[in-house]
């Protein structure tokens, strides 16, 4: 899986403890959640290194996506967004 994340998206990271979490929401459709708060539990998240920060991933066992984009959006409310593919949804 290639993985990127913008330069905004890495230093908004570093500036709130060098780890991005990602995962998929267990409920509908499976969209694509991101944050920088720790989960309870770490099982099950594959860990990856991306120049200054470290991005943990949990998805279905069955499918991973081939790459996942990392961003930051928004003009006052900064929030991180994943992609899955380009896509905000498990394809």
């Amino acid at each position: 899986m290639l993985v990127t994340a913008s330069p905004e998206l890495r230093q908004h990271v570093v500036d709130r403890g060098g780890s991005l979490f990602v995962h998929t929401q267990r409920r509908g459709v499976p969209f694509l959640r991101s944050t920088t708060k720790e989960p309870r539990s770490l099982a099950g998240y594959e860990l990856f290194v991306i120049e200054d920060i470290l991005v943990c991933t949990r998805f279905p066992a069955r499918t991973r996506p081939r790459e996942l984009h990392l961003s930051l959006e928004g003009r006052v409310w900064k929030h991180t967004v994943a992609a899955w593919d380009g896509c905000a949804y498990v394809i």
